[in-house]
């Protein structure tokens, strides 16, 4: 192997060496300033009834999901039952949460895929637009829940950010159903020193031309995108019951849509350490203490590991059955 063929995966290692050592960073900093008993003690006294209802309306939002996506394999001629556009995608969110890198999971569903006689490409494409698709209801969700508390909270710095990544959301997506206005996208982007991105753009518009003509399709499923989102502020709002938290529901909308556009930024190891952290920052501008707010954003990324769980079922599941459709297709080839 050339050091130019091993030089990206050095690069890549680096990358999550630095993820790794910053969420390291991150959840220390965060114990030595957080009472261990006091979160302990939330954990022990959380109600299993309310994370029960947690974890099923989170259950629920990946089904909602998982429509999303099969809803996309189709308007590109894929035609796979929701039962098994389900398993794939909960297989997906298994790796998500336990492969160091996100798109670990994108991986696992593109090779599900595949396997209905389709390019990788092709694949690649809807799990490519069912991301790009759930990153604008997201950037939509915080930009209209956060705006009414900027004043209120000096959240002006934070709105700004999240106005740039509204913005490139749309500018994405705008650029698949325009392709024309993608030149201008990436002369502006060329100009604030982005000028690299223009090659993987332009893969981009061309791996996702199959959606230009499903425009009421994409309507549609951003509509369902931000019915996710919403069912996954409902889901903290159940936690929060678990732990006996008393928060105005108001809140929630305002700041965990903040949060997952945080917790999103490819910065930490899949967002440990960062979560909490912002979630203390936040949650403590309403009179939340560190404690409880450090065991709020702990337990709710402990339900949705507890769903993803049914995805890692799913995949040790159908390894034997895989295995010998594997053995008799070398024999009968």
């Amino acid at each position: 192997m050339s050091a130019a063929d091993g030089r990206p995966g050095w690069k890549g290692a680096t990358v999550l060496a630095l993820k790794v050592l910053l969420s390291v960073a991150l959840m220390t900093f965060l114990f030595a300033r957080v009472p261990a008993a006091s979160v302990g003690r939330s954990l022990r006294h959380a109600s299993p009834a309310w994370l029960g209802a947690a974890f099923g309306l989170l259950f629920l939002s990946n089904v909602l999901g998982s429509w999303q996506w099969g809803r996309l394999l189709a308007a590109v001629g894929i035609r796979i039952p929701f039962w098994k556009v389900c398993s794939y995608y909960h297989v997906g969110l298994f790796f998500n949460n336990f492969l160091p890198a996100n798109i670990g999971g994108d991986i696992a569903r593109v090779v599900d895929v595949t396997r209905y006689n389709t390019t990788t490409a092709t694949a690649f494409s809807t799990v490519l637009m069912d991301r790009l698709i759930g990153t604008l209801a997201l950037a939509s969700l915080a930009l209209c829940t956060t705006l009414p508390a900027i004043d209120r909270f000096h959240l002006g710095l934070a709105y700004a950010a999240l106005i740039g990544f509204f913005s490139l959301s749309l500018a994405l997506v705008w650029a698949v159903f325009h392709p024309g206005l993608l030149p201008l996208l990436e002369r502006v982007l060329a100009r604030v020193g982005l000028g690299g991105m223009k090659p993987h753009l332009d893969d981009l518009a061309t791996r996702l031309e199959g959606f230009r003509d499903q425009r009421g399709l994409m309507l549609r499923v951003t509509s369902v995108a931000l019915v996710v989102q919403v069912s996954r502020i409902l889901v903290h709002v159940l936690v929060a019951r678990a732990l006996g938290l008393t928060i105005p529901l108001a809140y929630f909308f305002l700041f965990v849509p903040l949060l997952a556009v945080i917790v999103s930024l490819p910065i930490s190891l899949n967002g440990i350490g960062l979560r909490e952290g912002a979630g203390i920052v936040l949650f403590g501008l309403v009179g939340l203490g560190r404690a409880p707010a450090f065991a709020l954003q702990f337990t709710t990324y402990l339900v949705a590991v507890a769903v993803s769980l049914l995805g890692g079922l799913i995949f040790l599941i159908r390894i034997p059955h895989r295995r010998a459709v594997a053995r008799q297709t070398r024999r009968t080839n």
